[in-house]
């Protein structure tokens, strides 16, 4: 008699959490009765944060510690692009990052007519695993509203897995992304440019081929081209371990610049920015 209590108790329990996960897959898809787009735009970065299993290498932004024993392999494949290839590897394409914004960003409100973006991002023998991190960085935490197309410029690379197979990987993505190839080896601005030409967007924005994007990201930086078309803006930039691709938070109180020798370096920002922004860090500096 006890047995068979137990059994309808687990029953029960079960019924319970499979209603339960009907009821969590209804209200997060992305289904036609869903009417408020600001809504439906939370749900790339939702689905980010629910799908992952935050226990995986690299998750959460952690550090990929290699063992000793493969330390020598992974010793040389560092040499191919000059960062822990294996550690990448090792590491989900969409992997989880922490929220790193200051408690003031993440209540800010933007407008809703915010314009549209083409992102453009220039490789040349790009890792699979940092060029395609990039990507799904930016469709899982892109409100696709804003996002108009994803535009991958390849300067001339000579690896087999960029080709085709890339090609390939890509239709099957969220957002569109197209691939277009430059005859030779054009360098960086070339190739931007050649990003730029072919955009559709009413903004464009140029990433890295091996960069990671927040929760967040987008929203201000269209937010300040819309309050004035002229505006150039650029994020925090935070850093990514080039030897555990462990994430960590960049600083708001320095800004990135060029010296009169055109050497790029960080400042300090400036204490006449201080007092203009009266000590609310969620102001842009100028």
């Amino acid at each position: 008699m006890r047995r068979f209590v137990y059994c309808k108790v687990v029953l029960a329990t079960s019924l319970m959490w499979v209603l339960v996960d009907v009821f969590l897959l209804l209200y997060f898809s992305e289904c036609n009765k869903c009417d408020d787009k600001k809504e439906r735009s939370l749900l790339p970065a939702l689905r980010a944060v629910i799908s992952r299993n935050q226990e995986g290498p690299g998750e959460m932004g952690k550090a990929v510690l290699i063992p000793k024993d493969e330390q020598e392999k992974m010793k040389e494949l560092f040499k191919i692009n000059q960062f822990n290839l294996m550690a990448s590897d090792l590491i989900a394409l969409n992997r989880s990052l922490p929220d790193v914004r200051l408690d003031g960003c993440k209540t800010k409100v933007y407008p809703d007519e915010l314009p549209n973006t083409s992102v453009v991002i220039v490789f040349h023998n790009e890792a699979w695993s940092t060029l395609l991190r990039t990507v799904y960085s930016v469709i899982n935490r892109s409100p696709h509203r804003l996002l108009s197309e994803i535009i991958l410029v390849d300067d001339a690379s000579e690896r087999e897995f960029l080709k085709a197979s890339l090609e390939n990987y890509v239709k099957n993505l969220d957002v569109s992304v197209k691939i277009i190839r430059m005859e030779q080896r054009s360098g960086l601005i070339r190739a931007r440019l050649r990003g730029a030409a072919a955009s559709t967007g009413q903004v464009i924005t140029f990433l890295d081929a091996h960069c990671e994007c927040t929760l967040g990201w987008l929203e201000p930086l269209l937010a300040r081209v819309k309050e004035d078309r002229k505006t150039v803006v650029c994020p925090i930039i935070d850093v990514i371990s080039d030897d555990t691709f462990e994430y960590m938070a960049g600083s708001d109180m320095t800004y990135g610049g060029f010296n009169w020798k055109l050497n790029f370096r960080w400042y300090p920002v400036p204490q006449r920015e201080m007092d203009r922004r009266k000590g609310d860090r969620t102001l842009p500096v100028r």
